[in-house]
């Protein structure tokens, strides 16, 4: 496409000579000189080769081509004013799509319940989320915000990460489970437990870091029955017997408290856990963007119990 022969901005100022029907009233209107006016007009119509209007002393009319370029200039003005209207509209308003990712679990236990308020107070947004545990490149892949854990920390020269909690995770078996390989009391009693273990396919050598109330970490490695970053599946294998499973406390509330899972060396947490909302730049993110990381802020920290937080005193902002 060839770039366009004229100043866009001369097609407004000669819309403007025209409606006010001399240079002097547009001049005055607008509080451009009325010699500039007049070079504006000049170099319109050397631009497009014909003349578009008529002076003199007393009048100034329009040719017929000034006629017909006119009804053109109108239509492309307007144009530009609704393009910059909504521009301004959307500096200041939360509107537009919002392309989001999210961890399997935190969209199937946290999410759910956040973004359809999100979406019900925010008429004009639209959200397009993506539930996966893969790294995801926020600047590659063009997706404004992300919720992960911290463990999935990009670059921090690139991405910025604003922590808003972090949730506490246990081990957990079923009592089936516990009265099939015995009483586990003490940490090494894991060396006969089956592990069911949250993690990715490329970990060879999983470990659970165990870290107690004074943040002593203790590495055991007891023999892995299933290895995943599923966690729906870790707890439906820790339901059927299988094994002692990592989680976190919000994901298996219903079963803790049905007695279906039981806790299993709950001074220890085999996690850490902290959840950040993740985003390209603080710089020129959209109101819609940034009224969805405060709200996502504000409203995901309360779903959860007290029991089921970590308490680390202020978060990053």
């Amino acid at each position: 496409m060839s770039p366009l022969p004229f100043d866009l901005n001369d097609l407004y100022f000669f819309t403007v000579v025209v409606d006010r029907g001399s240079f002097s009233a547009a001049a005055a209107a607008i509080g451009v000189p009325k010699s500039r006016l007049s070079r504006h007009i000049a170099d319109l119509e050397r631009s497009v080769g014909t003349r578009l209007l008529q002076r003199n002393t007393r009048r100034l009319d329009m040719t017929e081509a000034g006629r017909e370029f006119y009804d053109h200039c109108t239509k492309v003005v307007a144009q530009a004013q609704s393009a910059h209207l909504a521009m301004q509209t959307r500096t200041t308003e939360p509107i537009g799509t919002i392309r989001m990712s999210a961890t399997v679990a935190v969209a199937d236990w946290l999410l759910v319940d956040v973004l359809p308020r999100f979406l019900a107070d925010n008429p004009k947004v639209q959200v397009a989320l993506q539930a996966t545990n893969r790294f995801i490149d926020l600047l590659e892949e063009h997706v404004d915000l992300a919720v992960r854990g911290m463990k999935a920390e990009p670059e921090p020269s690139e991405i910025v990460q604003a922590g808003f909690c972090s949730v506490r995770w246990g081990l957990f078996a079923s009592p089936k489970y516990l009265e099939a390989v015995g009483q586990i009391a003490q940490p090494h009693d894991l060396t006969r437990a089956d592990a069911l273990m949250y993690r990715s396919l490329d970990e060879p050598e999983p470990a659970w870091r165990l870290t107690d109330s004074s943040n002593t970490v203790q590495v055991h490695r007891p023999p892995v029955r299933l290895q995943t970053d599923n966690m729906s599946v870790l707890k439906r294998a820790a339901l059927a017997g299988l094994g002692v499973c990592e989680l976190p406390l919000y994901a298996c509330r219903a079963e803790l408290a049905a007695g279906s899972l039981l806790p299993v060396l709950p001074d220890l947490r085999p996690r850490h856990g902290r959840l950040a909302i993740l985003f390209p730049s603080r710089s020129g993110m959209s109101p819609a963007v940034r009224r969805l990381v405060e709200f996502l802020k504000a409203e995901l920290p309360p779903l959860l119990q007290p029991h089921e937080l970590v308490d680390e005193g202020p978060q990053s902002p």
